[in-house]
């Protein structure tokens, strides 16, 4: 198929992909392609679904309402996922919490856990408009997965939880921790924590020292904004 793929409009959708079906798209869908886009049958897109890797589309009708399209050729293969990349905050005021949404999953975020802790300031999130930004971060950036937004948890309640086997780094203002690493961390599965604005309290301070799993890092001199810590240190991790 003859198409410059890479700049064909990129969406993500639930349904499965498999050549010369109908998919049945999405009201955003419809709107994004016939509005925005000013697309109309006959028309290429790429649509993904995290799970059959990414497929060039013939729009079949669109109409004000709904809309379908085609499977006609898959361009990328779903790659086995190689690392597990968690990354656990405590929710920040919203336009520097979207920013943090759209860099983590640029930067290769497999898991986004919201932690509540003492100073946690943002505790009442919208999980809807959270996931929607995900999905569209993976959309812009050419991600094939869409990382998976757990439920909120306490502080407490992860430290004290057998769930996670895996080492988790966090940085700790002000505290006597080891350099941060300065190369993509050998490990198939870990995670990073990043405290609220106004960093951890005392308490919580040394519930970190007590966990086994948690591994203390320092980010240099200076102090960073939580969204500025999360992606120093996703940058290099992943």
């Amino acid at each position: 198929m003859n198409i410059t793929w890479h700049k064909l409009p990129r969406l993500y959708t639930v349904k499965s992909l498999v050549q010369h079906t109908t998919i049945e798209l999405t009201t955003e869908h419809v709107h994004y392609l016939k509005n925005v886009m000013r697309l109309s049958e006959g028309a290429k897109l790429r649509l993904f679904n995290g799970e059959d890797g990414e497929w060039i589309c013939t729009i079949q009708n669109l109409t004000k309402k709904s809309g379908t399209a085609e499977p006609q050729e898959q361009i990328r293969r779903q790659n086995k996922q190689q690392k597990s990349l968690h990354l656990y905050f405590s929710p920040i005021k919203k336009n520097r919490m979207d920013f943090l949404i759209e860099k983590a999953v640029e930067l290769g975020v497999t898991d986004l856990h919201p932690i509540i802790t003492k100073h946690t300031e943002n505790r009442k999130l919208n999980t809807e408009r959270l996931h929607a930004q995900i999905i569209e971060a993976a959309e812009q950036s050419e991600r094939l997965d869409i990382p998976k937004l757990h439920s909120d948890m306490l502080l407490g309640s992860l430290l004290t939880t057998p769930v996670f086997s895996y080492p988790i780094f966090t940085a700790i203002e002000r505290d006597d921790t080891l350099p941060l690493f300065t190369k993509p961390l050998d490990i198939n599965t870990f995670g990073i924590l990043i405290g609220p604005e106004g960093g951890f309290s005392s308490e919580e301070i040394q519930a970190l020292h007590n966990c086994k799993n948690i591994n203390g890092v320092n980010l240099g001199a200076q102090i960073l904004r939580a969204e500025t810590a999360a992606l120093k240190m996703l940058s290099i991790a992943g």
